[in-house]
């Protein structure tokens, strides 16, 4: 069929169970948007083959192209009215992703497994994906469907530049129905002061930092006024506090450092949270005119 809209959903495939998982949450979002979807799989140079430089071995070509093939036939279960391609590319996994990301709506990946094999082969696939991509990235773990919690949870590093992070939330909360839990945690360097921390009154400019968030809400709680709001400032290490709630939580939206030319990366909150959270995670760019032209057009549907 013809979509309504030029954009479409990428998900990158490599047979995996998450990727199974991903491209199951990639087709009912496609679906759900009007959108296509493009199922992706690279493979890596790997042989020289006579007169040329490199190419892949026929054989890594074959069973990519069965890998696609066994994607697209899922994505069309889901999701039958759907229009459906696939590709298959040359080049290193992550810089190829990032490149398809390029007018594209989402990007679907598969979260690494937890255990340490599993994250070695696949964990710097996907957080070079976040890093570099140039839309939203949705990371799925695998599993099978869970009763939900109807929460979506968000992190707040700072409240700068946090706007398109909130509304990316906010957009995630009205279209699933969920109430929507702000933290933003707080942690000191050295154990002896985080100690006297707990023992103190709030800090002032704890009590500020309350005011700032709750100020920035103003205008996203009247666009959204049936999203039920909790803010929760946390002495906490980021890290530990959103992936502990995540285990009672739909999506998670977290945010990306904003960088520039040829600098990507992540910080260390957002990797471990890639590598032990327990739903569904939203990474939104820190790029206006990418996270806010329509945000509930732009996340899609994360905890549906």
């Amino acid at each position: 069929m013809s979509t309504s809209r030029t954009g479409r959903v990428l998900v990158a495939t490599s047979g995996s169970a998450s990727s199974t998982s991903a491209i199951t949450f990639a087709a009912r979002t496609a679906a759900s948007r009007g959108l296509a979807l493009e199922l992706i799989h690279v493979v890596t140079p790997t042989v020289s083959v006579g007169p040329y430089a490199v190419a892949p071995d026929v054989v890594v070509r074959q069973a990519g192209r069965e890998v696609l093939a066994r994607g697209e036939q899922l994505a069309r279960q889901v999701a039958p009215d759907i229009e459906v391609v696939s590709t298959l590319v040359l080049g290193a996994r992550p810089d190829a992703i990032a490149q398809k990301t390029h007018g594209a709506d989402l990007v679907v990946v598969g979260a690494p497994p937890h255990d340490l094999i599993g994250r070695l082969w696949t964990g710097s696939t996907v957080t070079g994906v976040a890093a570099r991509s140039a839309c939203p990235v949705a990371i799925i773990p695998a599993r099978d469907e869970e009763p939900r919690h109807h929460r979506v949870l968000v992190g707040v590093k700072t409240t700068d530049h946090a706007h398109e992070l909130l509304a990316a939330a906010f957009a995630v909360a009205s279209q699933t129905g969920s109430e929507l839990r702000i933290i933003h945690a707080w942690h000191l360097l050295s154990p002896y002061d985080n100690a006297v921390a707990d023992r103190l009154p709030v800090p002032d400019w704890e009590l500020g930092e309350q005011r700032a968030i709750e100020a920035m809400l103003i205008d996203l709680k009247m666009a959204y006024p049936t999203v039920t709001v909790h803010v929760d400032l946390v002495h906490g290490q980021a890290a530990h506090e959103l992936v502990h709630g995540s285990e009672l939580a739909d999506v998670l939206v977290i945010s990306r450092p904003r960088h520039g030319g040829f600098v990507h990366h992540l910080g260390a909150t957002a990797r471990a949270i890639i590598r032990e959270g327990r739903c569904p995670i939203l990474i939104v760019p820190p790029n206006a005119a990418a996270a806010t032209r329509h945000p509930a057009e732009t996340v899609g549907t994360l905890a549906g």
